[in-house]
């Protein structure tokens, strides 16, 4: 059943899954039929392709925490996070993001879309 704290359960446990590098447990929240637009504008990702997303963009590791409260309505969760994602080159990349998650009445995200641009990355020295 969708309730606002499934939906805060959902975020919390997605945020987790990234920090733990678990992409089993972030795919476990995903409705079978769900679509990822990272970042919006880009074409949405199904299927494996979103396991195939997930494993490539966190490989070398990332931290990630919310960075104000999660908002809710009816039927979707948006959150601000900051992503630090280690880069191969001895580099941190640090992203600000918003995700919205839409659900569907299992209370499984059918829909994620991340909200960034170039204004909201920079990178750092390890």
């Amino acid at each position: 059943m969708l309730t606002p704290e499934h939906m805060q359960q959902t975020v919390d446990r997605y945020l987790a899954a990234i920090n733990a590098g678990d992409m089993q447990a972030v795919m476990a929240l995903y409705a079978d039929d769900a679509s990822v637009e990272d970042p919006v504008g880009t074409e949405p990702k199904r299927g494996g392709e979103i396991l195939e997303f997930y494993t490539n963009a966190f490989a070398g590791g990332a931290r990630v925490e919310l960075t104000g409260p999660v908002r809710l309505s009816a039927k979707a969760a948006a959150f601000p996070f900051r992503a630090e994602i280690n880069r191969p080159e001895g580099q941190i990349l640090i992203v600000e993001v918003i995700d919205i998650f839409e659900f569907d009445p299992a209370g499984k995200v059918a829909r994620m879309m991340a909200h960034f641009g170039p204004s909201n990355m920079t990178v750092r020295n390890a």
